[in-house]
């Protein structure tokens, strides 16, 4: 926002899967809000690009990068730990990394299944757990985790994917209403179709054009507009929003 109130002004936000797509969105919503921002990818590479880019944009702003593994509570502590150290403080916790997949029930391979709950459930909760050990001292802060759409009505294929941000979504609910006793807001977003790398490389083009007609927006939602809502999410003005998964979706129904 160029005028007017900045929503998240001076808070801290960590921001896991922030490298592309939804978070690297949320990313410039933050920073143009007002907020000291960290982000985590999976690779070294993909995290140092992504903060090459911000500081092309926001050149006056220090951004910083992690790798950690998701699935690792220690790996994430650290990460966390680090950025209260920069900053004496984490405001905003976005468990958004995840990874998807469309395969069939019948050709699912050994770990596949698996693979879903280790990044997209373990990731949350690690990342939930994390930046609870600093938040409780502050009696303050929001956590977000991204679901998803198929997380309330399933997919027509790749069993993992549904299952896991159901799961997210579950989680969401029982720490929402756990940590409120502790002025911690947990709040679930579930994004329907949108324009990401990740939805457009599990895509073919024909399938892809098909399927656009279908949709009732008749278009993908575009990353910025899943990340205004994390935004009003981490806001004050959200203050009374806890334990519950806002849809994003177009009124898309897979």
């Amino acid at each position: 926002m160029e005028n007017g109130m900045k929503l998240v002004q001076d808070k801290v936000a960590f921001i896991t899967g922030g490298t592309r797509g939804i978070g690297f969105a949320a990313a410039r919503k933050f920073i143009e809000n007002g907020a000291k921002v960290a982000i985590a990818g999976s690779r070294q590479e993909t995290v140092e690009a992504a903060l090459e880019k911000l500081k092309e944009l926001y050149p006056d702003q220090e951004v910083l990068g992690f790798w950690p593994k998701l699935s690792s509570r220690q790996e994430m502590l650290e990460a966390v730990g680090k950025v209260v150290e920069k900053w004496g403080r984490i405001d905003v916790m976005i468990n958004n990394a995840g990874v998807t997949h469309s395969t069939v029930f019948s050709k699912i391979q050994e770990g596949e299944f698996e693979h879903m709950f280790e990044v997209n459930v373990e990731g949350a909760y690690n990342g939930s757990w994390a930046a609870y050990q600093y938040m409780k001292a502050n009696n303050s802060g929001v956590i977000i985790n991204t679901a998803s759409v198929t997380g309330l009505y399933g997919s027509l294929s790749g069993a993992g994917y549904p299952s896991s941000k159901a799961a997210i979504i579950g989680l969401t609910s029982e720490l929402g209403r756990e940590l409120i006793r502790r002025n911690i807001r947990v709040v679930g977003v579930a994004p329907g179709v949108v324009n990401t790398d990740m939805t457009n490389a599990n895509m073919d083009p024909a399938i892809k054009e098909q399927y656009l007609k279908y949709l009732p927006m008749k278009r993908m939602l575009e990353p910025e507009e899943v990340a205004n809502v994390y935004l009003f999410l981490a806001s004050d003005l959200a203050s009374g929003i806890t334990a519950t998964t806002v849809s994003v979706d177009g009124a898309y129904r897979p």
